[in-house]
């Protein structure tokens, strides 16, 4: 595959964000297919990258609403949800979501497709000693294994991060302010990862 092409589309979905891409996926096909015929390879790929951006693109839409609206007291924020395709220079979904309640609580949720942190957590989670360590936990949530890890602040403040891997996509649910193991578990409980790993795999 073309780098140099692939890099330049993501620099300009970056520069001119997702509205530039806000086009008919089967457009992008037919163009893809015209210019495959003319001989025209380079524009080819390009027209059935931006396809699958817009595929992309809606599935990541699809992803947002199922995410839970309040977690716990705590709820959403409209203008910090994000969605994406291409995130971090990987192709495939991306959303995000937070949270905010009483200070110094609050929360996010973030999807990944093809995240580059997948190898890495697999690979812990695949250790024997994880799991003895009370700060951090092999857990279960929706039908799959994830890791449970706390911080503890230089405020005498909690913070978790969950992540949970599905196929080639992670699931990050971040908290702050939240002292007891048994209320992050309780929330991401409510998180719907089976209905989201359907979508993104």
């Amino acid at each position: 595959m073309n780098r140099t092409l692939i890099a330049m589309a993501f620099a300009i979905f970056l520069a001119q964000g997702a509205p530039l891409f806000a086009q008919d996926p089967v457009k992008n096909l037919d163009e893809a297919r015209t210019a495959y015929r003319s001989g025209d390879l380079e524009a080819a790929r390009f027209a059935l990258q931006q396809a699958i951006r817009e595929v992309d693109l809606a599935t990541a839409r699809k992803v947002l609403k199922l995410l839970p609206e309040t977690m716990a007291t705590m709820p959403f924020v409209p203008e910090k949800e994000e969605v994406g395709s291409g995130a971090m220079g990987f192709a495939g979904v991306y959303v995000h979501r937070s949270y905010l309640g009483e200070s110094p609580a609050s929360a996010s949720l973030q999807v990944v497709a093809g995240s580059p942190l997948l190898a890495g957590i697999n690979a812990i989670l695949a250790l024997p000693v994880v799991g003895r360590d009370p700060d951090n936990q092999r857990v279960r949530i929706g039908g799959y294994r994830g890791l449970l890890q706390r911080q503890q602040g230089n405020g005498g403040e909690a913070s978790w991060t969950l992540q949970l891997p599905f196929g080639s996509s992670l699931l990050t649910f971040s908290l702050e302010g939240i002292d007891e193991q048994q209320a992050v578990l309780d929330m991401a409980n409510t998180i719907p990862v089976e209905q989201i790993a359907r979508l993104v795999q």
